[in-house]
Order: structure tokens, then C-alpha cells, then sequence
């Protein structure tokens, strides 16, 4: 049977290999806020860019919207009466 020299003692940088600097904490930190920052402006510019239509949250609402358009647009586009609002 082997015999084990147990004074032999080593740090723990040694037995992990490498250094302990903290470096992925970073660059997780880092592209995290990143991620976050560029979701945020996504989801921002594309609120701010819907019309009527789109920011009906359900099916009923939708239908509305489209007829209240639609209709809007026959009463701006009505040759008989062009005054008609």
C-alpha cells in the first residue's frame, strides 16, 4: 500500500489550476446589463411606434379598431360630403 505524505499541503490556487481574479463575474455582469439595456430600447421603439390597431390588446378590441378605421377612412374619403367628421 502507497504512502501518503499527509504534511504535503498546497493553497488553493494551486489546486484549482488558476488564478481566483473574478473575471466571468465581470463579463456575466457586463452582458447581462447589456442584454437588458437592449431588450428595454426593443420593446420601448416598438410601443412607441404602434398605431391604433396594434395596440389593442385583444381580438374584440382589434376588430374595433380596424372598423373604427375603416370607417374614419370612408368619412375622409367621401366625395358627397368632404367636410364630414
Amino acid at each position: 500500500m502507497p504512502q501518503h505524505d499527509r504534511d504535503n499541503r498546497i493553497d488553493e490556487t494551486d489546486a484549482k489550476g488558476g488564478s481566483n481574479e473574478g473575471v466571468v463575474r465581470w463579463v456575466l455582469l457586463i452582458s447581462l446589463s447589456l442584454a437588458i439595456i437592449a431588450l428595454t430600447v426593443i420593446w420601448v421603439t416598438g410601443a412607441l411606434t404602434q398605431d391604433n390597431v396594434e395596440s389593442q390588446g385583444t381580438a374584440t378590441g382589434r376588430v374595433e379598431a380596424e372598423a373604427e378605421q375603416r370607417q374614419n377612412a370612408a368619412t375622409d374619403n367621401d366625395p358627397v360630403n368632404p367636410n364630414a367628421d
